[in-house]
């Protein structure tokens, strides 16, 4: 079925048509009413039968704007598909104020300098604590950061805080145990030395301050793990476990939009050899070069789409690689595999240790090496085509104007190339490149010059990256689901 967008898409479409035809007369409006009606039923009946086409596998689609069609109606199914996972992610949200939050956290936990200039009692800090509670800030904690507190940007940043003011007490800690290591070996010398007793009752008073800070320091540091380790495993799972069973869905219906693509595309005819019959023109060069831009941005946007959730997930399970105490254990087949399952570890862990090696071991290569070989494919063309409005240039100086215009179109092109070789370079290791004098285009076969066997082989790669992180997702759900019941 069609969503409301694609329906809006026809519709817009056959208002405009409706609108386009003249009147006859104004004394015929009921007639030609009438006829509008009929017609209307008619086109409906077409574009139902449009819509439907590529969903009949084995339907003998032979009509290239029916495939067309098809694909662009499946391009905008599988968009749609993301805009669950765009909700949860906050796409397009402002940033938190990162203000309100501190001051939220400041006013839960005492921070090491409060409690230093309080009495070094446990009371004391409990006392601060809770009178806390009361303090001003709590009231100047932003509305929308409280409606946006159960979301996962909100769960991830409230933890990246916990953890800095972790990181500072334990810090604080450290540097005061310092003071008191070196207070006590004071004291020792002046007891071997027989000093005076007010020097040594001063030193002695010292440290048992420090160590009744160093005390309620532990305790600050002990009531922060602890608030860490909640929000990890009752707020942060329970959202990730969310988005994962999100992530589920985008894949499948994903796979299903280029599924009917690749079936749409086999069944086409009439897709010949790029520049089979063409004649060198203004719309056929501006067509060549918006078709080369958006394989080029395609490209780079699929690519910088599947680096960022392989990055999202790496960096995750590596945080979370942090909290654990590993020490790798020796077999007799080696040192064991890190497993956060074996270790007794929360689900969190085992789930996000199997999510990134899923992610790790499915590659996108084969997709992003077919939109290149169609991209190589159009950039032929494209070369062969200024090489022809050079050679005509030498003919007639009124098209001198339009060749550097293009020279400066082949620089940009080249320029974005580039750009889109680096990025990959960045986000998949490969180093390999786009230029025509390349490797780019596969030899195994004519059909690279083909617009029908450059798109099938893209959609073929689709389907098949597509099915693998199907698989991979729902396996993580069955997991996911072995590790509640356990």
């Amino acid at each position: 079925m069609m969503d409301d967008g694609d329906a809006n898409v026809g519709g817009n479409t056959e208002a405009s048509l409706y609108q386009t035809r003249p009147s006859a007369s104004m004394d015929n409006d009921g007639l030609e009413y009438e006829v509008h009606v009929v017609e209307k039923k008619v086109d409906d009946e077409r574009s139902e039968e449009h819509r439907n086409a590529g969903f009949k596998r084995g339907g003998g689609l032979l009509d290239v704007s029916q495939v067309a069609f098809e694909i662009k109606i499946q391009f905008e199914r599988a968009s749609d598909s993301g805009k669950e996972i765009a909700q949860m992610l906050e796409v397009g949200r402002l940033p938190y104020q990162r203000k309100h939050v501190s001051k939220m956290l400041n006013v839960v936990i005492p921070s090491l300098t409060v409690v230093s200039s309080q009495p070094s009692t446990s009371k004391s800090a409990e006392a601060s604590s809770s009178s806390g509670k009361d303090d001003p800030a709590y009231l100047e904690i932003d509305e929308d950061l409280a409606i946006r507190s159960k979301n996962l940007s909100a769960t991830l940043q409230k933890l990246h805080l916990w953890e800095k003011k972790l990181y500072t007490e334990v810090k604080a800690e450290e540097k005061m145990r310092v003071v008191h290591d070196r207070n006590c070996r004071k004291l020792k010398r002046l007891d071997e030395r027989g000093a005076e007793a007010h020097k040594v009752d001063a030193t002695r008073t010292l440290i048992r301050t420090l160590s009744s800070k160093i005390r309620i320091a532990i305790q600050v540091v002990d009531k922060i793990s602890v608030t860490i380790n909640r929000i990890r495993d009752e707020e942060l799972w329970p959202q990730l476990n969310e988005l994962i069973q999100g992530l589920t869905r985008m894949w499948k219906s994903m796979l299903e939009c280029h599924q009917s693509q690749c079936q749409a595309i086999r069944e086409v005819k009439g897709l010949g050899s790029f520049g089979s019959g063409k004649k060198l023109g203004d719309d056929h060069l501006k067509a060549t070069l918006q078709l080369e831009h958006d394989l080029l941005n395609w490209t780079s946007s699929f690519s910088s789409w599947i680096g960022a959730q392989k990055g999202y997930v790496r960096a995750l399970n590596s945080w979370l690689g942090k909290c654990l105490l590993y020490e790798p254990e020796e077999t007799p087949d080696g040192i064991a595999p890190f497993s956060p399952g074996r270790m007794g570890a929360p689900p969190v862990f085992v789930i996000c240790n199997q999510w990134a090696q899923s992610m790790d071991a499915i590659s996108e290569r084969e997709v992003i090496d077919a939109m290149r070989t169609f991209a190589s494919s159009v950039l032929k063309l494209w070369e062969q085509d200024k090489l022809e409005m050079h050679q005509r240039m030498m003919m007639n100086k009124d098209l001198e104007r339009k060749v550097r215009n293009l020279d400066r179109e082949d620089q940009r092109i080249h320029k974005e190339i580039q750009a889109l070789d680096k990025k990959i370079v960045l986000v998949a290791g490969d180093g390999y490149s786009l230029s025509v004098t390349g490797n780019v285009v596969y030899q195994s076969d004519t059909s690279n010059s083909s617009l029908q066997g450059n798109l099938q082989r893209i959609f073929e790669a689709m389907e098949k990256f597509m099915a693998e992180l199907t698989k991979a997702y729902e396996e993580l759900i069955q997991r996911s689901e072995e590790e509640r019941l356990a």
